[in-house]
Formats: C-alpha cells, structure tokens, sequence
C-alpha cells in the first residue's frame, strides 16, 4: 500500500508501483583513472608476487542526471507515458 506521488490516492495492497522521472538536468563527466596501469609501491617480503587490480579508464563525458522522480500508480504512470509518446512525436515531427 502506498500513496501516489501525482494524484495523491492511496493504492492498494498488492499493486505494482511506478517510478516515473519529473525532472533532468546535463551533466559533464570529468575522465578518471589516470595511467593504464595501477602501481603499488613498497617492498613485499616472502611469499608469491600479487598482481594489483587494475582500474579501469573511463574516458568521461556528458549525459543526463534524474533531479526528481515519483512513485505513482499503475494510471498516472500510463498517463505519462502516453504525454511522454505525444511530446516525441511532436518534437519528431518539427525536426523533418
């Protein structure tokens, strides 16, 4: 049992949730990772040699980050997806 975030009904038990995104914003990734290879220093004593793991790079770059999102009803979510299906489409259509 849960209340709607959007039409602010309580929903039955039992009845799947929806979390619908509200609001985005951009966002720039700075790179991370440095070299391509993870050193480790200090002398190791006896015993075998262990490689260390190596990071990954990740080159960066830019997306989009949820600012705000909901919890709704099975109604209010097919709602919203059908206003999200209309805005693309008219979007879509002034692009051509």
């Amino acid at each position: 049992m849960f209340r709607c975030q959007l039409c602010e009904t309580v929903v039955p038990a039992g009845t799947r949730s929806s979390k619908i995104v509200l609001v985005t914003r951009d966002k720039t990734y700075n790179e991370r990772g440095g070299s391509s290879q993870a050193t480790r220093g200090g002398f190791r004593g006896r015993g075998a040699r262990r490689s260390s793991p190596k990071k990954d790079f990740d080159k960066g770059g830019s997306g989009q980050e949820i600012v705000r999102e909901a919890t709704v009803c099975p109604a209010c979510a097919e709602k919203h997806q059908r206003e999200l299906e209309r805005e693309s489409l008219n979007t879509n259509e002034g692009a051509e």
